[in-house]
């Protein structure tokens, strides 16, 4: 009876034994597939690391190279803005810039008059400024003395005013009253006398 209670306690820790070392093997290929995973998810976390670096580096390298272009462009652009302001301060202006009207018409007058072709401009009139929602209208009144080719031109140039290219004062003509010089059907028309009036354009203040 003793020999059978020492073999069956013998046999219960073998089990015991075969059970431990079981679980053992279970905690430590456990403990082994967890740091694999583990040394897996550090060695992508390097990788990135490593990654982000090079792009950074990249980058920072870009920025330079941008820094470097805008650095060498910024006095280019800051001249051609100023430029830029300029005319529209021309074509645009913020006040009714009546003297500066007033020399631009003379100017043209001089451009276009010869002894061949006419272009005589005579009482220059400025009527009070008008100050709509959005910009300011200057009327000006004016009689002119053309012949047939600078009335054509007078009013291309009233057509494009305002262009950044011309630096033609902002205008359009409003009215408009002819008079041809020896028009009896049969003559061809040499001058032509014309009354106009014509709204310059400027900025509110």
């Amino acid at each position: 009876m003793a020999n059978t209670s020492y073999r069956m306690m013998e046999r219960r820790q073998k089990l015991q034994l075969r059970s431990y070392l079981l679980l053992c093997l279970v905690f430590a290929l456990g403990i082994s597939y967890f740091s694999y995973m583990k040394w897996q998810e550090l060695d992508h976390a390097k990788e990135g690391v490593k990654n982000n670096q090079a792009l950074l580096l990249d980058l920072r390298e870009k920025e330079s190279d941008e820094k470097s272009i805008y650095e060498s462009k910024k006095a280019a652009f800051d001249q051609q803005n100023k430029e830029i302001e300029q005319r529209i301060a021309t074509v645009f202006p913020v006040s009714d810039e009546y003297t500066a009207l007033t020399r631009q018409i003379d100017q043209y007058e001089k451009e276009l008059a010869s002894k061949s072709k006419a272009f005589e401009v005579s009482n220059l009139d400025f009527q009070n400024p008008l100050v709509m929602t959005d910009y300011s209208i200057l009327p000006v009144r004016m009689n002119i003395r053309s012949s047939s080719d600078n009335f054509t031109k007078f009013l291309h140039l009233m057509e494009n005013s305002g262009s950044l290219d011309d630096n033609v004062r902002l205008m359009d003509i409003s009215s408009i009253r002819l008079n041809f010089e020896n028009s009896d059907g049969k003559t061809k028309v040499e001058n032509i006398n014309f009354s106009v009036q014509i709204n310059a354009y400027f900025q509110n203040t």
